[in-house]
């Protein structure tokens, strides 16, 4: 009977490390979350002593596609465009992993809602409208 509770003591010892490794090496090399966020030189800032060889830091708001907001840190080797789109790739244990530029249209609704949007673009829910005021029975405009 000992014999046996050590084996399964044994066995869910091994399940669990089994379970922490796997769940470890998802957060190192997993799919990762995605953001998206543009580029403001405001918030650009010389790359701290940790850099791993890069000039630049950047921390800036983003949106996930579901609309949840964040400031996402970084380091890059060189100046991004201001006022460039951004979509962040990272991971839970290391942060930003990879960055690229995306163009507006690419972005989810609720990451845009979350953004200021191009100069040459309404916001996401700012539909311009095209339907005329509201009018009475006489065909005149109701004064509401």
């Amino acid at each position: 009977m000992k014999r046996m509770l050590k084996v399964l003591i044994a066995l869910a010892v091994i399940g669990v490390a089994a379970g922490a490794a796997w769940w470890g090496y998802g957060q190192v090399f997993g799919s990762g979350d995605v953001w998206y966020a543009q580029v403001d030189s405001e918030r650009l800032s010389a790359a701290g002593e940790n850099n791993n060889g890069f000039d630049y830091h950047y921390d800036l708001p983003a949106a996930n596609a579901a609309g949840k907001t964040e400031t996402l840190g970084f380091d890059t080797s060189r100046e991004l465009r201001d006022g460039a789109y951004l979509q962040l790739k990272t991971l839970a244990l290391r942060g930003v992993v990879s960055w690229e530029e995306v163009a507006w249209d690419k972005i989810p609704a609720a990451a845009q809602e979350r953004l200021d949007p191009p100069a040459d673009k309404p916001a996401a829910g700012d539909a311009l409208s095209d339907t005329p005021a509201a009018t009475g029975p006489g065909g005149e405009a109701d004064a509401a």
